[in-house]
């Protein structure tokens, strides 16, 4: 009898499977972590952009000679273009499984903002507004759902850090964009023109976020069955829990935008008070200088908060922050004004005068960003299996709200428009910093109808 063959390494399954595995991983080179960084880069990237519109408001009155009511739509179709068509953006997602609206938001987004320089009129801008922040709106909620992803697989504190983590790199680009803007535009031998190269690196980025992110999930891996554990009385109250965070978001949001507002009107006043006889032109270009001063303050506040928060709020632990946060945040929101005058008055308009509001604006974000990371991990833990959907309800339905900031802002101001606002006292002027905390105050009240329980058992859903 003939001694059985012995199968060579070729035939055996043992063999065979371990070509097969390294085979694999060489197909999926990128890791989690790595997918995480050009994701957050793209978000640095898109985020420049939409800024633009407050940073530069100044100089579009004098360049469009825009009305009062003209310089409202701009501060309002931000967002309500955004916000409103980010909910059928992340259906979208979620529906069809696919990433596309990331890579062609920020095409979109980066195309159109970037060609503002070429607006010859009011309608023009507007035309070039509405497309590019629709294409910002349309990147957020897939590249939120997959910074959450794809962080949760490597980073201690999962969901909450990665989503902190990626909203700092939204808030460098915020911080950056400002100084962008007003430099280029300010500029002798350039102009608000050449901010259209900024449209190049945009499109190979979003280039590079199709190639690396289109086959990535973007929801819980095994969202399915956990939607499925759940009965019809815990789906209503998860979904009401989410409601709040929602209505949370919008209040905070409308905040947020109007401390933009805020900026324009309280800087311009000091220049009219310590710029006496100087040319309009120059006034407002100061002006904005000074404002985008502070947005950059508050920029860099709000990414310390998300960067800060994932590592203080474990899982299961949210209920508390989304209070105490808001006091600490309105406190500082509230004052704001009255330092930025004390400061004004002892050291000038300079940067030693603007630095004693610059560190209270800095300090705002705890009450309307701090949060922001820890409401949207509840939210994804809440719902597995819609993911781009409740990130989208907590960005895009409050920014979409958030829209009448500058109309709150007038009604703050007693009626007078946001043009006239600068020309009021200072203890007028300080009436909107005072409005807007007290609207950060009311969101925080909201958390006692989320129930605790509720968020200790998401507390499981990773």
């Amino acid at each position: 009898m003939t001694a059985p063959i012995e199968p060579t390494p070729r035939q055996s399954p043992a063999a065979a499977e371990c070509v097969a595995i390294p085979s694999a991983r060489q197909a999926d080179r990128l890791t989690p972590a790595r997918r995480f960084a050009l994701i957050a880069a793209t978000h640095s990237l898109i985020d420049i952009f939409p800024i633009f519109f407050t940073s530069l408001m100044l100089v579009f009155q004098g360049r469009l000679n825009l009305s009062a009511q003209q310089e409202t739509i701009i501060y309002m179709l931000t967002p309500i273009f955004s916000g409103s068509t980010q909910p059928f953006f992340a259906w979208l997602s979620d529906k069809f499984d696919t990433r596309l609206c990331g890579p062609i938001g920020l095409a979109l987004g980066a195309t159109c903002i970037g060609s503002i320089g070429f607006a010859q009129n009011f309608e023009q801008l507007i035309a070039l507004q509405i497309l590019g922040v629709i294409g910002t709106g349309m990147y957020h909620p897939i590249g939120v759902a997959l910074a959450g992803q794809s962080g949760m697989k490597f980073l201690r504190r999962g969901r909450t850090q990665a989503i902190g983590l990626f909203i700092a790199a939204g808030m460098l680009g915020q911080a950056v964009g400002p100084q962008i803007a007003t430099r280029v535009s300010n500029a002798p031998a350039l102009g608000m023109e050449h901010l259209a190269w900024l449209i190049i690196p945009a499109i190979i980025a979003a280039i590079a976020l199709h190639n690396l992110t289109r086959r990535m999930p973007h929801r819980h891996d095994d969202h399915r069955a956990r939607r499925a554990s759940f009965d019809h009385a815990e789906s209503r109250r998860r979904w009401f829990a989410i409601g709040v965070i929602t209505a949370q978001n919008a209040l905070r949001f409308t905040s947020n935008v109007g401390m933009f507002v805020m900026f324009n009107v309280w800087a311009k006043s000091k220049m009219l008070a310590h710029m006496p006889g100087a040319p309009e032109a120059k006034i407002d270009e100061s002006g904005a200088a000074m404002a985008a001063k502070l947005a950059s303050a508050m920029t860099i506040g709000m990414g310390v908060c998300v960067l800060t928060v994932g590592w203080l709020v474990p899982r299961g632990r949210e209920h508390r922050p989304l209070w105490l946060f808001s006091l600490i945040g309105a406190a500082a929101m509230a004052s704001a004004g009255y330092i930025g005058d004390w400061g004004v008055e002892q050291f000038g308009v300079g940067a030693l005068g603007v630095l004693p509001m610059a560190v209270m604006i800095a300090l705002t974000p705890i009450g309307f960003f701090a949060t922001f990371p820890v409401a949207t991990s509840l939210a994804q833990r809440l719902q597995p299996g819609h993911t781009s959907l409740v990130s989208a309800l907590m960005m895009g339905v409050g920014w979409a709200i958030s829209s009448l900031a500058p109309i709150v802002a007038m009604a703050f101001f007693g009626g007078v428009t946001t043009k006239e606002a600068p020309l009021l006292s200072d203890a007028r002027v300080n009436h909107g910093f005072l409005g807007f905390a007290a609207l950060i105050v009311i969101a925080g009240a909201l958390t006692v109808f989320i129930s605790p329980r509720l968020v200790q058992r998401a507390a499981d859903e990773h």
